[in-house]
């Protein structure tokens, strides 16, 4: 046991480094503004980290997912996001299984979390239900919602259906939700919402010209139902950025973020569905 004089000099703190430029910068051109086409997360997050400072775990597993460790103004980060060049970024069972695992080891060594969210939601199918897909996104939600470090969620493009709450959406009460100008969040994209929902009615309209119009009129009523300005307003987000922007209110956010109180609950550790 060592004396009380010495007690107070010893820190446990995380180590901090000098701050670095990432290596490239973060504008809005880096997302594409269509969902439907792809590109590599990996961009924004040089975009974001200290320059070389990303570590990315496991890059071979689950590549629709992206893990690792990072500096962001001399400050340790844990990254999470999707990336679309793969898959899609759709979530799949060894994708959330990534996920959590990395999310426990983040929380275990106080270490905070940034999602990026471009995700469609999870992968459907007989196939992924045969291979435990509800249980597996189970354990990656589970993860995120007992987390007490930390944790923000950006926005980068689409945040589709249980997706969202899987890259730590407003419904989990991270520490801030900010989307960039290209983000869009619904229960899924506008047009599986119209085929899904006006489907019968679509087959009636004999005319092509006619069914091309109401799918049009259909779709901007849905588009503007899910509109991100909307969404800001009723204060499920935080704040709508320029992706220029978006590191620089990341590190204002994580110094503030750090000096919370983290306790949230009595009990000993979570119990994940497994």
């Amino acid at each position: 046991m060592l004396a009380p004089q010495f007690e107070a000099q010893i820190s446990f703190d995380k180590p901090s480094y000098a701050p670095e430029e990432p290596s490239r910068p973060l504008t809005r051109h880096t997302v594409p503004e269509r969902e439907s086409q792809p590109f590599d997360i990996h961009e924004v997050i040089d975009g974001l980290l200290d320059d070389e400072s990303f570590f990315e775990i496991k890059p071979l597993f689950a590549p629709e997912l992206v893990i690792g460790f990072g500096r962001m103004d001399g400050e340790t980060v844990g990254i999470v996001a999707n990336n679309s060049m793969v898959k899609g970024g759709v979530l799949f069972t060894d994708s959330a299984d990534k996920a959590a695992r990395f999310i426990w080891l983040c929380d275990a060594f106080n270490i905070p979390l940034v999602y990026l969210a471009d995700v469609p939601g999870f992968m459907i199918g007989s196939e992924v239900e045969r291979g435990g897909i509800i249980r597996h996104g189970a354990k990656m939600v589970s993860a995120v919602s007992s987390a007490t470090v930390p944790q923000f969620c950006v926005i980068v493009r689409k945040a589709y259906g249980a997706g969202l709450y899987a890259m730590g959406g407003p419904g989990f009460g991270p520490d801030a939700t900010i989307a960039l100008p290209t983000a869009r969040i619904a229960v899924m994209g506008p047009e599986a919402a119209v085929n899904a929902v006006y489907a019968n009615k679509i087959a009636e309209i004999a005319d092509p010209d006619e069914r091309a119009r109401f799918v049009a009129d259909r779709r901007r009523e849905y588009e503007e139902d899910v509109d991100i300005e909307r969404l800001a307003a009723d204060l499920v987000l935080d704040s709508v950025i320029e992706a220029d922007e978006l590191r620089s209110d990341l590190v204002k956010r994580l110094a503030y973020a750090s000096r919370r109180d983290r306790h949230f609950s009595e009990r000993r550790r979570a119990v994940p569905p497994v």
